[in-house]
């Protein structure tokens, strides 16, 4: 029986990482922070001697753009990349653009704690009249998905999450 490894990264950071906004299913690019941490991730595989098979993202640019700079790092550029949204960070919904430290001062360190860290505890959902919703549920990429837009996510705990991983 052949042996396998998962290896599961986190994308390199955005300037929305930087200033401690919740970033969630916003196309945030990599900022030149970012950038560099991708690269030296894929530095530290290649002295490890890492090899690819098959790498899986999340359709968001930072992700993809994470696995580029690590693949073109470790020389294996030709290595096929899957992406699909079911792989995107959890939805964050209404909370979506804002300030961590801001949301504990306005909401209480203890509910903003339960929103990012409880397993079944949702956020606000996002509306129609938050400020990025329009950017995510307008964008491309979500009408061609496995499952009709209307259907996609307005929020998620991270239950929520699990579930459209599986």
């Amino acid at each position: 029986m052949s042996k396998h490894k998962l290896i599961i990264l986190r994308h390199g950071e955005g300037q929305w990482n930087k200033e401690n906004r919740f970033c969630s299913w916003v196309d945030q690019k990599l900022n030149n922070d970012g950038l560099e941490e991708a690269r030296n991730c894929g530095r530290q595989l290649k002295a490890l001697n890492f090899e690819f098979d098959l790498v899986f993202t999340s359709i968001l640019n930072r992700s993809i753009h994470t696995a580029w700079l690590i693949l073109e790092e470790l020389g294996q550029e030709w290595v096929p990349v899957e992406s699909s949204w079911r792989l995107n960070e959890r939805h964050y919904g209404a909370l979506i653009g804002l300030n961590r430290e801001k949301m504990a001062l306005n909401h209480g360190e203890e509910q903003v704690r339960l929103w990012r860290r409880s397993y079944n505890v949702t956020p606000p959902p996002i509306e129609e009249s938050h400020p990025y919703f329009h950017e995510i549920y307008s964008d491309r990429r979500y009408k061609v998905c496995d499952v009709p837009l209307d259907q996609l996510p307005r929020s998620e705990s991270l239950k929520d999450v699990l579930e459209r991983l599986l």
